[in-house]
């Protein structure tokens, strides 16, 4: 990450990468518990911490990708979007549907 002059910051790269590390456990916590109660969150998702695989593994984020829209497509067809919801509770970030 650059400072507002142009200049490298590796403080401010190193706190963005502790951040994102940060929201892909809870990301894969919260997936662990969806695993248990929702058979689709089981079946479209990569086996293991699938969030934390994506960020140090390019196929891997792809595939989180292709999985979180599969999900979030199923749980909208379902009328269930309270579980594609609850994917991303406790990390902060803005929710990729809101219906």
């Amino acid at each position: 990450m650059n400072t507002s002059d142009g200049r490298y910051d590796p403080a401010r790269d190193a706190a963005a990468l502790t951040h994102e590390a940060a929201v892909a456990r809870v990301q894969d916590a919260n997936l662990a518990r969806l695993r248990r109660e929702d058979e689709d969150a089981d079946r479209i998702f990569p086996p293991g911490p699938a969030f934390t695989d994506a960020l140090v593994d390019d196929d891997a984020m792809r595939r989180i990708g292709v999985a979180t829209e599969a999900y979030g497509t199923a749980k909208h067809a379902a009328g269930r979007m309270d579980l594609f919801h609850r994917l991303f509770e406790g990390t902060g970030d803005d929710l990729p549907w809101t219906g």
